[in-house]
């Protein structure tokens, strides 16, 4: 029986099949107006998506999903997000070199019920205001709280959160990236 390596790119949904996938920079439903990606399949390194795993259980205990909107960026759209909205808070300067996404252990996620409905969340998916930072004052009480139950399970399992984005985690290890 082969194992498969920590840093091999896999296809999220191969893994988590009930896992919810709207990779917005596959479509024009993103901050640029433009479809980005070639692909609308969502993929991450192999060690990342087996602790993606833990957390969508441990959600389901509560009636949630997870909802992926980001997940791998090869570096020519890191480079196309910069060109469109250069604003380090928001989008990594590709010109520093590879970006978190582009390391495949990076994700950007919400929340939905089992069933695919959203959930109030403090703002939008980059929604690039003080609305998408981990403060949650501006937040309803209910959106504050589903964003810090999310966090919660995201960290103990092993993901820390970027402090202006309530959706963008990244996965504590970084394994060496084989496509």
């Amino acid at each position: 029986m082969s194992t498969i390596e920590n840093g091999k790119l896999v296809l999220i949904k191969k893994y988590i099949p009930d896992i919810y996938i709207d990779l917005r920079y596959a479509t024009d439903n993103n901050f640029t107006g433009q479809k980005i990606y070639s692909s609308s399949e969502a993929y991450l390194c192999y060690g990342t998506v087996r602790k993606l795993i833990k957390v969508q259980d441990r959600l389901k205990e509560f009636g949630l999903s997870l909802l992926v909107w980001d997940a791998y960026r090869p570096y020519e759209a890191q480079k196309k997000l910069w060109e469109v909205y250069p604003d380090p808070r928001y989008v990594a300067d590709p010109r520093n070199g590879l970006t978190a996404h582009c390391f495949g252990n990076t994700v950007d996620v919400g929340l939905v019920t089992l069933a695919g409905e959203l959930v109030e969340l403090p703002s939008e998916f980059d929604e690039f205001s003080s609305k998408a930072d981990r403060d949650y004052s501006d937040a309803t009480e209910k959106a504050a709280h589903n964003a810090k139950l999310l966090e919660k399970i995201m960290e103990e399992e092993g993901f820390i959160g970027y402090s202006e984005e309530w959706w963008h985690y990244s996965d504590t290890e970084k394994y060496e990236l084989i496509k």
